[in-house]
């Protein structure tokens, strides 16, 4: 039974978020519009096919991720022209998040056609909230790079930012992964490793990085499961003042583009890059 119908608009795509490990963190409203749209785009038919029948949801199921051709989305885009209303959901958590569908929406929007969040778990956002740290300002980055060059080139271009950093890793990765930030953060900044949030075997590593040595060899754990990293923002940072910004800017405006300006002067200050780039834009 698909139950009272609670879409009222036709032509409609809906990002609805499914649970990332706790079943009952699927709200009935989800349930419902995956019910009743005409038809479900996934990141895993599989997978969704056992989320559906857990929730008795029956619909079509349709793949949708990374490799899906342009092609592809130019039917779904057609197809909600037409009249349908289409649901997005990935392999967990709400959709986009290091999780495919960033081409469609911009494919959609261009057609005017209404996008409909429907809020629910996630796993980046979960973990900041309890872990901590600062979550006034947060970066949140996916996965780090895999290879170990570009991770040190990432981690010391992200040291002095006073943003809490959230990242995604895999537990393949993570000891080597945590070695290398040891090698290159300052040891007293402090550092959270949320594992398999929402399910049964929940935990949270918390520490400075001067302790990840001993998470490493003590808890085995960490090599199992999903995880979500989190890194204190820098208190070591040098602030420039406005006039120091602006002379930084002058020297450096022949040779870059003001995005690339922008983001320069935002790691030696207190303004983050889209602040500094409205103040010069004007310029």
């Amino acid at each position: 039974m698909k139950g009272e119908n609670i879409i009222n608009t036709k032509s409609t795509l809906y990002l609805v978020a499914t649970p990332i490990g706790n079943l009952k963190d699927f709200s009935s409203r989800g349930v419902e519009i995956l019910n009743q749209v005409d038809i479900v785009l996934a990141e895993s038919t599989n997978k969704t096919r056992i989320l559906f029948d857990k929730f008795n949801i029956k619909n079509k199921i349709s793949l949708f991720n990374d490799f899906s051709s342009k092609k592809k989305i130019d039917s779904v885009v057609k197809n909600i022209l037409s009249g349908q209303n289409i649901a997005l959901v990935s392999d967990a958590g709400t959709p986009l998040i290091s999780d495919p569908g960033s081409e469609l929406i911009k494919a959609v929007l261009k057609e005017n056609i209404r996008v409909v969040p429907v809020p629910g778990p996630s796993s980046p956002i979960s973990a900041l909230v309890a872990s901590g740290l600062s979550t006034e300002k947060f970066s949140f980055h996916g996965f780090l790079p895999k290879k170990e060059g570009a991770l040190k080139s990432f981690l010391k271009e992200i040291n002095l930012d006073s943003k809490t950093q959230i990242f995604f890793e895999s537990p393949k990765r993570i000891k080597k992964t945590l070695l290398t930030f040891q090698q290159l953060i300052d040891h007293d900044r402090k550092i959270v490793i949320a594992r398999e949030l929402t399910k049964i075997y929940e935990e949270f590593y918390r520490g400075k990085i001067s302790d990840l040595k001993k998470i490493i060899d003590e808890v085995p754990e960490i090599e199992k499961g999903e995880l979500v990293l989190l890194l204190e923002g820098s208190k070591d940072k040098f602030l420039i003042d406005t006039h120091l910004e602006r002379i930084l800017f002058n020297e450096l405006k022949p040779f870059l583009s003001l995005r690339q300006i922008s983001k320069i002067i935002s790691k030696i200050s207190s303004k983050d890059s889209k602040e500094i780039y409205n103040i010069f834009k004007k310029k």
